[in-house]
């Protein structure tokens, strides 16, 4: 395989990585994993189905620096394999140097990029985000993005402004850019 066979989706909470990655990795015939999930099953143990944490869970047990250790491992793990595969990352993964220079080296990188008050109407439905500030996510949203837009634009090979689009329209542009 490839050194870059991965395709990896990065962007803000709730921008549809892991909806638009499901569709693309379908229309492509690819597996898909999603990082977020990765990290709960690792945290877990692989214990079993009904125990496995949410990412909420493990950031209150572990705080944010155990959570990013655990994402740098499971990234690592996830793109060391050489697979063909369609990866959604989690929001923050581009925070850690480490990941952007695998993400670099190991994927094709969409950054999918959504309007603010898009994400922040998303969010403001999604009980299960936790707070990166200790502000509300919906209202930490836009000092978020001033630090991690500029790490996006870093590790992105292309850039797919989704505009309201649905995750199957999404996947569709993609999968004609990515060839």
């Amino acid at each position: 395989m490839s050194a870059r066979a991965a395709i990896a989706l990065v962007g803000l909470r709730c921008a549809g990585k892991t909806s638009v990655g499901r569709e693309l990795a379908r229309a492509l015939g690819l597996g898909f994993v999603d990082l977020d999930d990765a990290i709960a099953w690792a945290d877990s143990e692989g214990c079993c189905a009904q125990h496995i944490p949410t990412v909420a869970h493990i950031v209150e047990t572990l705080g944010w620096d155990g959570f990013r250790e655990l994402e740098a491992r499971e990234l690592a793990r996830v793109l060391g394999s050489g697979a063909a595969l369609v990866l959604a990352t989690g929001g923050g993964v581009v925070e850690r140097a480490q990941n952007r220079t695998l993400l670099r080296a190991r994927a094709r990188v969409v950054w999918l990029r959504e309007e603010l008050p898009v994400l922040r109407e998303r969010l403001a439905r999604s009980a299960e985000r936790p707070s990166l500030t200790g502000a509300s996510p919906a209202d930490e949203l836009a000092s978020i993005a001033a630090r991690r837009e500029p790490l996006y634009g870093e590790v992105a090979d292309l850039v797919l402004d989704a505009a309201g689009a649905s995750p199957r329209e999404l996947a569709e542009r993609l999968r004609s850019a990515l060839g």
